[in-house]
Formats: C-alpha cells, structure tokens, sequence
C-alpha cells in the first residue's frame, strides 16, 4: 500500500512538474490529477487514502489565509453592497445553473452544484471529496471553469473596455497600480514566518476537524492565518509548500478516476460551456452597473467579478492595471464565500 502511494504521489509530482513546463494554469494540482488520473484509468494502480486530504486543506487554508490584509478590512465596509451584490449573483447561478446541469444531464445534485461553485480547483475538489459528490466531475468543471476563464478573461475585458470604458477609469486603474506596488509586505525571515504561519493554521484546521464540519479544516486553517497575516503583518508562504498541497490534492482526485468515469466526461462538454457563459454574463452584469454607480472602474470590476484563482486574478490584474486592493478585497471575499457559505447552503439544502 505505502509502495503505491510513493508511486502514486512521484507520478502526480511529474505531472505537475510538466504542467508548469507548459504554463498550465494551477499546473500541480491540474498536472498531478491528470497524470494520476491517466495511470489510474489504463492501469487502475494509483492509490491515495483520503485522509490526506486534511494536509491539503490545511496548506490550501494558510495560503488563502495570508492573502488577507488590513487594507483589505478598510476597504471592505466601502465594498460591502457590491460584495452582497455579486455574491448573490454567484449563489443564483450556482442554483440556476447546477439544477440546470442535475436535471438534463443526469449528474446528481451535490455534484452538480458543487461543479457550479466559483471557488479554487483546488478548494472546491477538496470540499467534494468531504460531502460524497462524485470528486472527479466537480474538479473536470472547476479546472474547465478555471482554464476557460483565464484563457478568455484578457481578451474578455480588453473587447469590453474597447467598447465601454472611459479615458479616466484608465487613469484611475493605472495610479491604483502604482500605489499599490510601494505598498511594504510581510517578513525577510522565510523560516519563522512559513513554520509559524503552518503551525497557527494546523491547530485552526484540526480543530476545524474536530466539529465534523463541511472542509473544517479548511476553513478554520484559513481563518487563523487571516488572523495571524493582520496581527503580525505575516508574509505569504514559500510557493513550494503551495505545490506540495497540490500535488497531494490533485493525487486524491486523480486516483478515483477510472474507465467508467472517463466515459462520462463526455457528458460534461455542455455543460462547462454553459457555466463559462454564465460566468461570462454575470462578469458583464456586475461590471456594467458597479461602474455605472462609480464603485469601481469598469476594468476592476470585470475584475474582481471574474470567478477564476484569487491569485491569478490578481496577477493579471496586477500586469494590466486596476484597483489592486478592491479588486483582492471582493476576490478574497468570494473565496471565504464560496468556503465557508456555500458548501453549508448545499448541505442544507440536499
């Protein structure tokens, strides 16, 4: 058994180790789920006990976590109607569209919905694998989701802007670039801060497992290390520490592919079309009026409404210019969301 999870774990590792080389978005969890997923489907070898999903959790919870900032908590309350706003948006289409996706083409409910959640790949996976959804669907609609979205975001926004955008939202966007790069950030020493950010989220995590509740460990793991990041100014962990989560993430899914479940992706190709366009419509929506209202410029709207990684968001955000603080405000904000809420909603309501 332990033969098979170093076997299991040395192949997802190469996995992603090949998707980073050819720019896959998330490129170890994407990367190690699909190598595993393929050695599991022709070789029905792989093995990963999901109990390890708790160490992922945990990681995924401290990353998250440290994203948080106290200019993020002064722009929230400036925020918090277009945050209400767009998080509802997200709920309706997770209803609409995953009743949707249960009812024409056959998947159950839990996985339905949870395929429609505007969450992390890595996130939501992890949370399927805790509420008995079928693990593989729900991470092929959320890398689908994740893929599409920054594969279409740039070219998206720029049709967009060309079309709506006005001379001084640019201006805006290009000044709250820069205050933000003179912004101070976190800690030189990488040792203390990684040890004492991961011992701070494991004792959130395990006492999040501890009251058998959906992703506790995520989601306690998370908010320690949001409140650890405001009260010591922590920096972000080593990316590395973020790529071993992955890969054990992307390992778990992996293994429970096999060749019948590789026959039903094929039903799958609608539906990741219909949640993209209904991504896509809500960005416009949210966009349009938020703009309109002069919340936001009309590039950091479409931003900050993009349902893709927090982190990749920010990036793109970062490289073509916005209001990087409001834009990580409502992003985090629809990660805690889509962590902490809506997996509860789902329970509840199945």
């Amino acid at each position: 058994m332990i033969v098979k999870i170093i076997e299991t774990l040395i192949i997802g590792m190469v996995g992603g180790l090949i998707a980073r080389k050819i720019k896959l978005p998330a490129p170890f969890m994407t990367g190690s789920m699909l190598a595993v997923a393929l050695f599991a489907i022709f070789s029905a070898q792989m093995y990963m006990p999901n109990n390890l999903k708790t160490f992922a959790q945990i990681i995924s919870g401290a990353y998250i976590g440290q994203q948080v900032t106290k200019n993020d908590l002064l722009n929230f309350p400036k925020l918090a109607k277009s945050i209400v706003f767009l998080m509802t948006l997200f709920t309706l289409n997770m209803f609409i569209v995953g009743f949707l996706i249960h009812t024409f083409f056959s998947i159950d409910l839990i996985t339905a919905l949870l395929s429609c959640m505007p969450g992390g790949i890595m996130d939501v996976s992890l949370i399927s694998i805790d509420m008995g959804a079928q693990a593989e669907i729900v991470a092929t609609m959320q890398l689908v989701r994740l893929v599409g979205m920054l594969l279409i975001l740039p070219y998206w926004i720029k049709l967009l802007l060309d079309r709506f955008q006005r001379k001084e939202d640019t201006l805006k966007s290009s000044e709250a670039k820069k205050i933000v790069t003179q912004l101070p950030f976190g800690t030189s020493d990488f040792i203390v801060n990684d040890g004492l950010i991961l011992i701070i989220a494991s004792i959130g995590g395990l006492i999040g497992l501890s009251l058998h509740i959906p992703a506790g460990a995520l989601m306690f793991s998370l908010i320690f290390s949001s409140i650890l990041k405001i009260i010591k100014n922590t920096a972000q962990l080593n990316t590395n520490i973020r790529y071993i989560a992955q890969i054990f993430a992307g390992t778990i899914i992996g293994s429970t592919f096999t060749q019948d479940s590789l026959k039903e992706m094929s039903r799958l190709f609608i539906p990741a079309l219909l949640l993209l366009g209904s991504y896509l419509m809500i960005n416009v929506l949210f966009g349009y009026l938020v703009s309109k209202k002069g919340i936001l410029d009309l590039k950091s709207a479409l931003f900050a409404s993009s349902p893709a990684g927090a982190t990749d968001i920010s990036l793109i955000a970062g490289e073509l210019g916005g209001d990087m603080p409001k834009i990580a405000g409502i992003q985090i904000c629809r990660t805690l969301y889509t962590i902490i809420v809506l997996p509860n909603i789902v329970r509840w309501l199945t």
